[in-house]
């Protein structure tokens, strides 16, 4: 008796499993993004004018990368490797701020408590870091900086030299 409601039951869900789910394959995505992932070290730097804006300057050439976190491998690799001279303004910091400088930014303290501030301090005013994000390039803007959307940061040392 038993065996018979299970099968009934296998039955039904057969049955009613919506159309077209079955057998169905994972479509493309579509085409790749436009916008490159790319890691690269140099110093970091706040900058004050009317906001603070953060910038990574004497940055080594970035290398088109995938979205994964850095492993030990990458982070010791990039403490020896040589700084460069380009410079990139960093967006997307909030998060890797130290807690105080994340209230201070934007709006957040509108809507994050102390005791909620989730920031790994890992963007430090004079220090070396790895970044990894989306490169942007925009020839439009009339500094004509390169930004880096920030999706990573590990910083490397607390001085840059």
């Amino acid at each position: 008796m038993i065996h018979h409601i299970t099968l009934s039951y296998v039955a039904l869900i057969a049955v009613t499993w919506p159309a077209g789910v079955q057998g169905q394959r994972a479509q493309p995505r579509g085409p790749e993004p436009q916008v490159p992932i790319v890691q690269t070290l140099g110093c970091v730097e706040a900058r004050n004018g009317s906001t603070t804006t953060w910038w990574l300057t004497r940055a080594a050439e970035p290398t088109v990368t995938n979205d994964d976190v850095f492993n030990e491998n990458e982070v010791e690799a990039a403490r020896s490797s040589a700084l460069g001279s380009g410079e990139f303004q960093l967006i997307g910091v909030a998060d890797f701020l130290d807690a105080a400088s994340l209230l201070r930014f934007g709006d957040r303290a509108e809507f994050t408590t102390d005791d909620q501030v989730n920031a790994t301090n890992q963007l430090r005013q004079g220090g070396t870091a790895l970044v990894k994000g989306l490169l942007i390039a925009d020839d439009a803007r009339q500094d004509a900086s390169a930004r880096i959307n920030l999706l990573m940061v590990v910083a490397l040392a607390d001085g840059c030299g």
